[in-house]
């Protein structure tokens, strides 16, 4: 079965004085750029039956703003294991997704998000590889296609299709 990946890192969060990490919020750019990214991905057909996003205030501001623009609604997972993820604890929580799910949102925070789109790319599209490895801003979103099932992805499983950012 063909499944779509969609990887999308945090918009630009705040740094309030005496605020706790996990509890930030998007600043006034952050909330600008999520809908934005929501109107994008509904364009192009790419919304995710699944959403799986960390705990962190600024994640879950991120989603919510970006699926206002879905016509479909998500199931959405919030999960404390996507908060300060490596990209191979990424990867397990992807891999216990079910089959019936044929496109998943993972929102999370970098560098984790950005460290599981360069592993997982195969060579098909270098010039969006390189994109990827140059620079992953806020608000980024890589695209990622694979055939089989999301419990045996593994790295070199998926071409990047398309990558999204609001600063280019």
């Amino acid at each position: 079965m063909r499944h779509t990946l969609i990887l999308l890192r945090h918009a630009k969060s705040d740094w309030p004085d005496g605020v706790a990490d996990h509890e930030r919020p998007l600043n006034v750019r952050g909330r600008r750029d999520a809908p934005q990214t929501g109107v994008w991905l509904a364009a192009e057909g790419l919304v995710p039956e699944r959403a799986v996003v960390s705990t962190a205030t600024r994640t879950r501001e991120t989603y919510a703003l970006a699926a206002e623009a879905f016509a479909n609604k998500s199931e959405v997972i919030h999960l404390d294991e996507l908060y300060a993820a490596s990209a191979g604890e990424m990867l397990e929580v992807i891999r216990a997704t079910p089959e019936s799910v044929g496109t998943l949102m993972v929102v999370s925070h970098n560098p984790g998000t950005q460290h599981l789109a360069l592993a997982l790319a195969d060579d098909t599209n270098p010039e969006l590889v390189g994109g990827v490895q140059a620079r992953y801003p806020t608000n980024t979103v890589t695209v990622l296609e694979f055939d089989g099932e999301w419990a045996a992805l593994d790295p070199g499983g998926a071409s990047i299709v398309a990558v999204r950012s609001p600063r280019g």
